[in-house]
């Protein structure tokens, strides 16, 4: 795994805590979002870690942070309104603080729902969005997503907490059609399925990375 940095990144409701990883070119980057605070979700899941080492081994810089009231960033929850400014205060840190000139937004669980909505307010910054068991019962899931970019949605069809359904219906009917990926027998945490989630994740990074980077 590549070396981490800290990082301390000024928020709306204080200073939020991160980690970096460097990469030696910083056109495009990867901003991974944690899931639901008051379920123990922190930058340190498993899932989160998983895809930071995916983007690092690609060659690419990644950011995960906690969100307000997690671990030692300032501010309290905020039912996933004030987390939404959250990501998109980080989206500006990486343009402006390290040089990135595209980001692939990336979310699991409420973490999912914090990016699709922030993507939303800021599509030109994106080169892609990845979506892992987005929380689509627990946020206001839009039906047309912006077409700067393209959306990548990673599910486990044996979801103990988000529903597996109401995601394939929320991915079926979302315009423009996101890039849907099944994992047969996965669960929310992708428990012995994390290699799988990791293979799948860099094919597609690796899509992108063509598309926004010279040869």
């Amino acid at each position: 795994m590549a070396h981490e940095e800290k990082i301390v990144i000024q928020g709306p409701a204080g200073e939020l805590e991160g980690r970096w990883q460097g990469a030696q070119q910083t056109e495009l980057g990867v901003l991974m979002c944690h899931p639901h605070p008051l379920f123990h979700g922190t930058m340190d899941n498993k899932v989160v870690t998983t895809v930071t080492r995916t983007a690092s081994a690609l060659g690419l810089p990644a950011v995960r942070f906690n969100f307000r009231g997690v671990g030692h960033s300032e501010g309290v929850h905020d039912n996933g309104r004030g987390e939404q400014d959250d990501v998109l205060a980080v989206l500006d840190y990486v343009q402006r603080e390290l040089g990135w000139k595209k980001v692939i937004l990336a979310g699991f669980s409420f973490g999912a729902g914090m990016a699709c909505l922030s993507a939303c307010r800021a599509p030109d910054v994106l080169a892609a969005l990845v979506l892992l068991a987005p929380a689509v019962h627990h946020f206001d899931a839009p039906n047309t997503l912006p077409h700067e970019f393209e959306t990548f949605v990673y599910m486990g069809d044996a979801d103990e907490v988000v529903p597996f359904d109401e995601v394939e219906s929320w991915a079926a009917r979302v315009v423009p059609t996101p890039h849907f990926q099944v994992f047969a027998d996965g669960s929310h945490f992708f428990h012995g399925r994390l290699t799988d989630l990791k293979a799948s994740l860099s094919d597609d990074l690796a899509a992108v990375i063509a598309a926004y980077l010279p040869a």
